[in-house]
C-alpha cells in the first residue's frame, strides 16, 4: 500500500487525462481545443467526441472529455 501512496504523492502529472492528451497535440490543435472549451455551450460534445474518435485513438472516454470541456474536471 505504501508504494501506491508514494507513487501518487510523487507524481508529476498535471491536469486530467484529457488535458494531458491535449498537450501532445500541435500548437494549432491546442488553440482549437482552447476555443472549443471557451465555446463549449454551443457544441454537442458527444458528437465531437464521436467524430474525433473516428480520426484518432483517444486515451479517455466521453465522460472525461465532457468533464474537461465543461470545466468541471480535476484541472479546475
Amino acid at each position: 500500500m505504501l508504494e501506491v501512496l508514494t507513487k501518487h504523492l510523487t507524481s508529476t502529472e498535471t491536469g486530467c487525462i484529457t488535458a494531458q492528451w491535449i498537450t501532445t497535440l500541435s500548437e494549432e490543435e491546442q488553440k482549437a481545443f482552447a476555443l472549443t472549451k471557451e465555446n463549449n455551450e454551443k457544441i454537442r460534445i458527444a458528437h465531437l467526441y464521436t467524430d474525433l474518435s473516428k480520426e484518432v485513438l483517444l486515451p479517455f472516454k466521453l465522460t472525461a472529455f465532457r468533464s474537461h470541456l465543461r470545466g468541471y474536471c480535476s484541472c479546475r
